[in-house]
């Protein structure tokens, strides 16, 4: 019986020691990547501000989850465009573009999970030289819920390498597109 007693004080230490260091954990998040595009600002822009092309680009198309299925809304380069999913694999999710600016890029809402997940993100460019450093950013909050304090540790590892595998995609998208043209 003493041993049961000891074993039941020790899992609620634990779990006080688990919620106490969560509360302690960062309340947001922010993961970020970048590349050097050698290629025209305009080649980036277009499939950045076009949703219905991130498919092609993204690391969240039906290569990786088949039974996804898309739509989107609103025109190119648009603020208010919406690109919306939904699967098995997938989840669902919507991205409005909120931000349009040719010159630096784009800003987006991300929703997952009808608001249990929020975000902001965005992909922007500057020139460096004749090339451009095209970043792609997203941040979120995460509450006061320890889990989720223990869940956003894991979050640049999670996204980090969509995001490499996206700008990888667009790199080579946006330098083709400038040598035939």
């Amino acid at each position: 019986m003493k041993w049961a007693k000891r074993i039941a004080a020790i899992g609620v230490i634990l779990i006080v020691v688990f919620v106490l260091v969560g509360f302690a954990l960062p309340g947001s998040y922010t993961v970020a990547r970048s590349t050097i595009v050698k290629s025209s600002s305009g080649a980036v822009f277009e499939p950045i501000s076009d949703l219905s092309t991130w498919p092609e680009w993204t690391a969240w198309n039906k290569t990786r989850y088949p039974d996804m299925k898309v739509s989107f809304e609103g025109g190119p380069a648009q603020v208010g465009a919406l690109y919306q999913w939904e699967g098995s694999t997938s989840g669902k999710g919507k991205l409005v573009l909120v931000g349009v600016d040719p010159e630096q890029g784009i800003n987006y809402e991300l929703d997952f999970d009808d608001g249990q997940f929020l975000c902001t993100g965005s992909i922007k460019f500057v020139p460096e030289g004749d090339d451009l450093r095209v970043t792609w950013t997203m941040e979120g909050g995460l509450g006061w819920n320890p889990i989720n304090r223990f869940f956003g540790l894991f979050m640049d590892g999670m996204m980090g390498p969509d995001f490499e595998s996206g700008l990888k995609q667009l790199k080579a998208r946006a330098e083709k597109r400038d040598q035939e043209s």
